[in-house]
């Protein structure tokens, strides 16, 4: 069985948002690349290069989620091995400063768009973005209702 992916989907690792499902999708169509946090570094970009060059896929979607366990960890802070405190700095720019109704949502938010942003900013990907081959797009589940709604961009 081969692969034609409609797109890759850059997501978290969470277990409660099984991104083949999430989409209603069978194999062979998303090429999922997943992180805590939906964190990408280098290996993470490596292999969503490797889905545009191999399998000519036009969408790439950063899909984030409520609740999401590694913002509460980077919002909160705390104590952490070196392995996780690496992923967490990504998404603790992210914080809000100051006054905020809800730093968890605000934080899951921005770290979404930032995440697409620095993907996008990736010679290859955004070469592909400028003729047209490719298209970027930020996105969040909802564990409550199980529906993915699409950020403005």
């Amino acid at each position: 069985m081969g692969q034609k992916p409609y797109a890759v989907i850059v997501g978290c690792s969470d277990s409660r948002v099984p991104v083949e499902l999430v989409f209603d999708t069978g194999p062979g169509e998303l090429f999922v690349i997943r992180s805590a946090g939906n964190v990408v570094g280098p290996v993470g970009m490596g292999s969503l290069e490797f889905a545009i060059m191999e399998f000519k896929t036009p969408l790439i979607i950063v899909l984030g989620h409520q609740n999401c366990g590694a913002v509460h960890a980077a919002v909160d802070g705390g104590e952490f091995p070196p392995s996780i405190q690496a992923f967490l700095q990504e998404i603790q720019s992210c914080v809000p400063t100051g006054p905020c109704a809800n730093k968890y949502e605000v934080c899951e938010n921005e770290h979404i768009r930032q995440t697409l942003a620095k993907i996008g900013g990736y010679p290859f990907v955004s070469k592909a973005v400028s003729e047209g081959a490719l298209r970027l797009a930020a996105a969040k589940y909802s564990l409550e209702t199980g529906l993915v709604s699409f950020f403005e961009q």
